[in-house]
């Protein structure tokens, strides 16, 4: 199924934005201050990253951009399926972030790699990073001792 520009970034503002949800939530249910930091700091960026995406659309994209994500949005980051994340333990929680990282590392790659110029270099910029936020996750787990 082939997707436009213009769903492909409404997908990733979506993403984004429930992303810094997740993050929010999971920092307000950490017990350790450094962990929340990270988390709070990791929302802080997916939330640039939305605002970056609608200031990349308005140069991109001929018109409005497509009212709401579609499907294909639960295949990026923590949405929707981070919805489900709320009740789980911070290692699952964590766990399922490094996951979720991940499929958005690959969805930036895609962006990427089908665009050129500003265009290209930004979704290869988010997708860099969405990796260190991957890795500050996995940093998380191992001084918690959890991987």
């Amino acid at each position: 199924m082939a997707i436009t520009l213009a769903q492909a970034i409404r997908n990733a503002i979506g993403a984004e934005q429930a992303a810094e949800k997740f993050y929010l939530n999971m920092a307000e249910s950490a017990g350790d201050e450094g962990v929340r930091r990270a988390l709070v700091g990791i929302a802080e960026q997916e939330r640039e990253h939305a605002t970056r995406l609608e200031a990349m659309a308005a140069a991109l994209v001929q018109g409005a951009l497509p009212e709401r994500a579609d499907a294909l949005v639960k295949n990026i980051e923590s949405s929707p399926g981070g919805a489900g994340a709320a009740g789980m333990d911070m290692q699952h929680a964590l766990e399922f972030a490094i996951e979720a990282e991940n499929s958005a590392i690959l969805y930036y790659d895609a962006l990427a790699g089908s665009c050129t110029g500003d265009a290209s270099a930004f979704f290869e910029m988010v997708g860099k990073q969405e990796e260190a936020h991957a890795a500050t996750i996995r940093e998380i787990l191992r001084k918690a001792g959890l991987r």
